[in-house]
């Protein structure tokens, strides 16, 4: 059933056609994302480095696990895992037993679908993983029992995988649906790296046994995926190195092209159309921006194993990206679905990009990291600069829609331009502060989207550091930048976005200078409106106004049935509000104007599960201004 491995081989796929190219790796040595010489050269990494070592134990240690595990298929595909949530708080819900989920806040049990098929996805992935472990273990140590567990596990799947109901997010057998996965995003997700561990083990496997395989999972897998047409989005960059890696895994050239060259879909459209001039991610979410780097590289490193170069500069701009938004401490401003987390977080990829590129900055975050990841052992170079994390000069990202103001130990992050596409938020000119050493005004994200509590707040203008006009939700619209300013020791900011509600145009100016933010925002208009103006911080909130309880909700709907324990009154002259927490603190004064009502309250946070402190000031008229300086002194 093994063959025992030939290095003389030309290793052909399904279609006879030979996986090395001219320039690449010889077939026997080139392994789809990794090669011989690479092997060797972690080999040698993990003999002198700490963190290497501890990568390569990490890869060892789960191949071990697959040796052990059972081999039991689950009798269907997983679920979407953003069903796995409180349908009431929001909250992810632990797994009690595979028949059982329970809400870590509220106790609430639930059972039955889809919440029994989102731990099937979880299954699903471990077997994926396993068998990307078990393939390397084999290249690592020689040892041919995990290529031989690995092989028993693609043979299982291949046959049965064509057995396996497609099915997408709501049950339904739709194009879109997966069969492993509940969509065709899950779907690639699983298949890169099992098309990556099926290289790996190859050559040690039966003529017959890898015509199934390549056959009966790999190719079927990418036709279910490729059978699901998208544009420019981050899932079709997932659904291209996913048809694609399994294209070259199997020697099916149609694929490789339709993944890389389709003029509409493919690699090279995404980079090109799917990348701003700032290098930022059209969707404006940093953290579906790194979704994306993360979907981009195995088709990159597969490409360039077979003599095709796809790193051009428009896909290293995307690594420039995240640096240029992060906060002093490396967090992201966290805008928009899937917001972001800290720069370091995603190591791993700066491990790549510095292989491959070799600019500094790239290797300050990876020597941030732990450097304990697949790339760093695979990739990534022993020595590694050092020096600061984040720029300090402020950037206007003026084609995504962003800027950072920045002075020493203060940052305002404004958000007025793109809005994102179907992961946007309707929150143009929402401000996120830094000063006295952390994070003050907080973008919430978002949480699972199939929980009532994701559009019904964190998808709603007033969960926003901006301003919410008559109760109703910004519409889908872009702002721009209409003033950019930097020197001596200030940077201003005046952005507009005039189209986000019918008749009324607001304008936001802001200036960072030393540790203060000074902040207008202009709200103009014919007819008369209420205008809401919102911040969020953690902490505890006190203000120098005689705020009373009540009302029990401001609004009944757009995001204001969300906020509780409310607190009103009025404010005649100057007056001011103060967030502390954690030995810190900061103070917002406002500028008096006429009717003003103010509102305090608090209202789910990045957890849902938290609490977040919000000022609402209240002012109706055509025109309203409020002017406010941010204090962390």
């Amino acid at each position: 059933m093994y063959a025992r491995p030939s290095r003389r081989a030309v290793i052909l796929g399904a279609a006879g056609i030979p996986l090395a190219v001219r320039g690449a790796a010889s077939a026997t040595d080139n392994w789809l994302l990794i090669d011989r010489t690479e092997i060797e050269a972690a080999k040698t990494k993990a003999e002198k480095n700490a963190w290497a070592k501890s990568a390569l134990d990490d890869v060892l240690r789960n191949a071990r696990q697959g040796l052990e595990a059972s081999l039991e298929l689950p009798d269907r595909g997983g679920q979407w895992p953003h069903w796995y949530s409180c349908t009431r708080d929001g909250v992810k819900l632990e797994t009690v037993s595979p028949t059982r989920h329970r809400c870590p806040k509220c106790g609430t049990e639930y059972t039955g679908e889809p919440y029994d098929s989102v731990v099937l996805y979880g299954v699903h992935s471990r077997y994926a993983r396993f068998v990307r472990d078990l393939g390397l273990a084999f290249r690592f140590t020689g040892e041919t029992a995990y290529a031989r567990r690995a092989g028993e596990i693609l043979s299982a799947y291949a046959a049965r995988y064509g057995s396996y109901k497609r099915h997408n997010t709501a049950g339904e057998d739709k194009v879109g649906g997966g069969r492993i996965m509940a969509q065709t995003l899950d779907e690639s997700v699983w298949l890169i790296p099992v098309a990556w561990g099926y290289r790996l083990v190859r050559d040690t496997l039966a003529a017959p046994e890898r015509t199934r395989i390549e056959n009966d999972l790999l190719v079927a897998a990418a036709e279910v995926i490729r059978e699901h047409r998208m544009g420019i989005h981050n899932i079709q960059c997932w659904k291209n190195s996913a048809v694609g890696c399994a294209g070259f895994a199997a020697g099916r050239e149609d694929l490789v092209k339709d993944a890389i060259d389709h003029p509409d879909r493919g690699f090279r459209a995404q980079i090109a159309k799917g990348v701003t001039d700032d290098g930022l991610w059209y969707e404006g979410s940093l953290g579906y921006h790194s979704y994306t780097m993360d979907a981009l590289w195995p088709l990159a490193e597969a490409a360039r194993h077979s003599g095709t170069d796809l790193y051009n500069d428009r896909m290293r701009s995307l690594w420039d990206a995240p640096l240029s938004l992060a906060l002093p401490n490396g967090d992201a401003p966290g805008f928009n679905d899937n917001g972001g987390g800290n720069v370091v977080q995603i190591g791993n990829l700066y491990e790549l990009a510095y292989a491959r590129w070799q600019k500094p900055e790239y290797g300050r975050v990876a020597a941030r990291s732990p450097r304990r990841n697949l790339q760093a052992l695979l990739y990534g170079t022993v020595s590694v600069p050092d020096g600061a994390l984040v720029p300090e000069e402020s950037r206007l990202l003026r084609a995504s829609g962003f800027a950072m103001l920045r002075a020493p130990g203060t940052v305002a992050a404004m958000r007025f331009g793109l809005h994102g596409g179907g992961h946007g938020h309707p929150d143009k000119l929402n401000l996120v502060t830094w000063g006295a050493g952390r994070q003050w005004g907080l973008d919430p994200g978002s949480i699972n989207y199939g929980v009532p509590l994701h559009k019904e707040w964190y998808r709603s203008t007033i969960a926003h550091n901006t301003v919410t006009v008559d109760g109703a939700l910004q519409a889908e619209k872009d702002g721009q930048a209409d003033q950019w300013k930097t020197g001596d020791g200030a940077t201003t900011i005046t952005a507009s976005a005039a189209t986000v509600y019918p008749g009324v145009k607001l304008t936001r100016t802001v200036t960072v200078r030393g540790n203060r933010i000074e902040d207008r925002f202009e709200c103009a208009s014919a007819a008369e409106h209420t205008y809401d103006w919102a911040f969020h911080a953690p902490g505890r909130l006190t203000t120098s106004l005689d705020l009373k309880p009540g009302p029990e909700r401001i609004a009944a709907t757009a995001g204001y049935q969300h906020v509780e324990s409310v607190a009103s009154g009025r404010a005649a002259g100057d007056w001011w509000a103060r967030w502390e927490a954690e030995g810190a603190s900061f103070t917002l004064r406002v500028k008096a104007a006429e009717e003003t009502e103010v509102f305090t309250g608090a209202g789910p946070g990045k957890n849902p599960a938290d609490r977040v402190s919000v000022l609402i000031v209240r002012r109706r008229g055509r025109n309203a201004a409020f002017d406010v300086l941010h204090d962390f002194a």
